[in-house]
């Protein structure tokens, strides 16, 4: 069928529309389909958290979406855990150590002619499971048993995960929402990220979008450490009152709170005369990370007022002043 919709009174609704209508309100995935959406769960406290004893692992409460992998409209399963599942881990070889990927596996015999329709969460078997979202890797070593100490799992659920075992959770939203995740770990091994993706990282409080493969923080406390520090102010009165031939000299010093600025700051100002022409030069000296003197040029000494603005120096800064090429700089003089 070519145009599908749901609850359409004057037709039948399949599954296969259901799983495709509603998925055009997930999050696309990067370089797919047009229909493809992006596969993951939906974040919240404790989502999928891993636990465990002896060769039994423990999957918290969670919910997500699985993208069909068997064929082209087969759409996006959308599955909720409500209870911690249990999932028994076989015995370790009895050479060298075993893989296992633990899951949320679909099966339906309609596209991948399995032999069954259901949703499992447990150990993938990739040679067989064409729809999964891997979960967790747990690598099983040679000859545990239960009876021999079994999985080293975390002490309790949401603790740090313990060498041997990876976290693979994979994190998705609505189409247009912000893909939350726990923390940078979790941001960073999302797959299938399609340009202009939002992601909140719950631990650092920031929000990135992703930009030509790479994520940009665009608000939170990172954000905010990467914009420069601008003071601005005022010097009322200035008085030019030094003779100097046909002109006065003139100044004032201006200090910086403490701790503001750990380098010298880029200085600018800008003089703010009455009567055009009286001004004839306005500068910085003695400049350094705890404030910088104003001299000024004028051809009467009549008070008047300096704005000034004081900017941190960083890279981002130093880029955006720097001048252009000699030879740019002719031509466009030219």
């Amino acid at each position: 069928m070519t145009i599908r919709s749901l609850a359409l009174r004057s037709g039948a609704t399949s599954a296969e529309d259901h799983r495709v209508v509603l998925g055009a309100l997930l999050g696309g995935s990067a370089e797919g389909e047009t229909l493809d959406r992006r596969s993951g769960i939906f974040h919240g406290r404790g989502t999928a958290d891993l636990g465990g004893a002896d060769m039994t692992a423990t999957v918290a409460p969670f919910v997500a979406a699985v993208r069909g992998a068997s064929a082209t409209h087969q759409g996006t399963y959308l599955v909720a855990s409500t209870e911690t599942v249990e999932i028994e881990l076989e015995d370790g070889p009895a050479e060298g150590d075993r893989v296992d990927v633990v899951g949320v596996v679909v099966r339906d015999d309609t596209y991948d002619g399995s032999g069954e329709t259901l949703v499992e969460v447990r150990v993938v078997d990739p040679d067989s499971d064409e729809t999964y979202l891997p979960l967790f890797e747990i690598t099983v070593p040679q000859g545990v048993t239960a009876g021999e100490g079994g999985i080293d799992w975390p002490q309790e659920p949401g603790d740090a995960l313990p060498q041997g075992v990876a976290d693979q959770r994979d994190y998705t939203s609505v189409a247009g929402g912000v893909v939350r995740v726990p923390d940078t770990a979790a941001r960073n091994r999302m797959r299938e990220v399609a340009d202009g993706t939002l992601a909140y990282v719950a631990s650092g409080r920031n929000l990135y979008v992703r930009e030509e493969g790479a994520w940009v923080t665009v608000a939170g406390p990172d954000h905010e450490e990467r914009r420069p520090r601008v003071v601005t102010g005022l010097v009322t009165q200035v008085v030019a009152d030094e003779p100097t031939g046909d002109y006065f000299r003139g100044g004032a010093r201006i200090e910086f709170a403490p701790g503001t600025f750990e380098e010298t700051p880029a200085i600018f100002l800008t003089g703010v005369s009455d009567v055009p022409g009286n001004l004839k030069e306005i500068t910085s000296i003695h400049r350094n990370k705890d404030g910088f003197t104003i001299r000024v040029a004028r051809t009467n000494n009549t008070p008047f007022t300096v704005s000034w603005m004081a900017v941190e120096r960083t890279e981002e800064t130093t880029e955006a002043v720097k001048p252009p090429p000699q030879g740019q700089a002719r031509d466009t003089a030219e």
